[in-house]
């Protein structure tokens, strides 16, 4: 097997060269990290590689010493498999079961070995308990997990995937990541994109950072150890509630999520974790009133209801950020909501120059790259005034630089507002979360102690509200 070549490489999207006359080699049975900055064309790249007729570009892409540009949909996919960053838009069946056996249909695979094939990637993804759940239901690290299983069901030789754990919790990311390192050993060559460098010493054999137009390695060795000492409680911190729940309880596929008798969320910035699927971005929507429970929710002393003041004390930002636009270019997002703070022009003005997004104003937003979306998003929700602040996997997609910018930007909105983050991703927001809570067995839980591991089993009295505050600390 040769791996993947490139030759004279010059890659367009839209106006803008993402690759000019590249030539490198991806070897063979490796596992490859592909890095870059937000927007620099590395899904774009990945896209050209796996045979997207969409992708504009010149020279030659030999895949195991063949072009398979003229090759259909299938013939490519039998040799290459992709997971994109949103795993929603490869779907096309309600239900995973369904969607791997669509899939390996349609790659004409024999009748008799697709339940073999799907057992094997059901196991190695541990992914049974999602075979027959509406896909539409999934969480964000749900969905991520049902893709990557439609992936190794295909059974390719080159895997293509693109931010594959930016919604998953920390400790299936260690394991998924142990589990390619055992496909690659298996033969297998992994080409895989990632903003977080965590997890990877010892197992990636090549890192590839794309910048400047160019792809160029960097030595493995410089691969961040596991991120230790992350901080996100501060005893110092203000107390004082902002929202009640009394005694909630809600669902998600006839599966009972949250049953709480009572909890307070504080004053400041808060971190919520959990592993996929516990129910926290149900939670956010939950107090949006955008999903059905049961209980009563007190926001600054007012009891939640929906109404048409509802979003004039609270606002969401969705972990997809497509699915917020509302208009076509990013000028028009920021300009849409009237209820701004004073500064806000000000505000993303400094943050345009700093990520180098000028020239994305006036495109349209379903054009740019997912961390620029995310970017756009952001900028557009911190915007608005409004006193509490739900954000929903506010880093997918960001690479460091704009992620550590974004977590300064929330540190600065503490002054002035609220905000309960959901994040697997929490390294940018060592020292700047205040407030660090756990959804674990249908219970909240207010993390007030030190750990050296990831969290495991907090179901435990000791570990509820109320107990004295120390600080918590990470060894991921």
């Amino acid at each position: 097997m040769r791996g993947i070549e490139l030759s004279e490489l010059t890659i367009k999207r839209g106006d803008k060269e993402m690759l000019r006359q590249v030539d490198f080699g991806f070897s063979p049975h490796e596992f490859i990290l592909l890095s870059g900055a937000s927007g620099s064309g590395k899904s774009t790249l990945l896209k050209a590689i796996a045979g997207f007729t969409e992708i504009e570009y010149t020279g030659d892409i030999l895949i195991d010493g063949e072009r398979l540009n003229h090759a259909s949909m299938s013939e490519k996919a039998k040799q290459l498999g992709m997971m994109f960053q949103n795993p929603g838009q490869q779907f096309t069946m309600k239900t995973l079961r369904r969607e791997i056996i669509f899939v390996l249909e349609n790659l004409q695979t024999a009748p008799n070995d697709i339940s073999e094939q799907m057992q094997e990637a059901i196991q190695m993804v541990e992914t049974s308990e999602l075979l027959d759940r509406n896909l539409s239901t999934l969480s964000g690290g749900e969905k991520q997990r049902a893709a990557l299983t439609v992936l190794l069901a295909m059974k390719s030789p080159f895997l293509l995937l693109d931010e594959p754990f930016a919604s998953i919790d920390p400790k299936t990311r260690k394991l998924l990541i142990q589990k390619l390192h055992q496909l690659k050993k298996q033969g297998k060559t992994i080409i895989l994109c990632d903003h977080d460098f965590n997890d990877y010493a010892n197992v990636v054999d090549t890192w590839v950072t794309l910048d400047n137009q160019t792809l160029q390695t960097i030595p493995t060795a410089l691969l961040k150890q596991n991120q230790s000492n992350i901080v996100l409680t501060n005893n110092t911190a203000p107390v004082n509630s902002i929202l009640t729940l009394d005694n909630i309880r809600y669902k998600q596929n006839h599966h009972e999520l949250l049953h709480q008798e009572t909890f307070q969320f504080l004053k400041g910035i808060t971190t919520l974790t959990g592993d996929n699927g516990t129910g926290k971005s149900t939670l956010f929507r939950s107090i949006a009133q955008c999903h059905p429970y049961q209980g009563k929710m007190v926001l600054y002393g007012k009891k939640l209801k929906k109404s048409r003041t509802l979003y004039q004390t609270l606002s969401l930002v969705t972990q997809e950020a497509e699915k917020q636009f509302v208009t076509l270019t990013p000028k028009e997002e920021f300009l849409y909501s009237e209820n701004q703070w004073d500064d806000a022009k000000k505000m993303r003005e400094e943050a345009i120059e700093y990520l180098g997004i000028e020239s994305l104003v006036n495109r349209s937003v379903f054009h740019l790259s997912e961390g620029q979306k995310k970017s756009i998003q952001l900028l557009t929700m911190l915007s608005i005034n409004v006193p509490f602040l739900l954000l929903d996997e506010p880093f997918t997609g960001l690479d460091e630089r704009a992620a550590t910018y974004f977590a300064s930007l929330f540190k600065k909105q503490a002054n002035r507002q609220d905000l309960l983050i959901i994040s697997h991703r929490l390294a940018p927001l060592d020292g700047v979360s205040q407030h660090h809570v756990h959804l674990d067995k249908k219970q909240l839980w207010q993390q007030d102690y030190s750990v050296k591991e990831e969290l495991k089993d907090v179901s435990d009295e000791k570990f509820c509200f109320g107990t004295k505050r120390t600080t918590t600390t990470f060894d991921y």
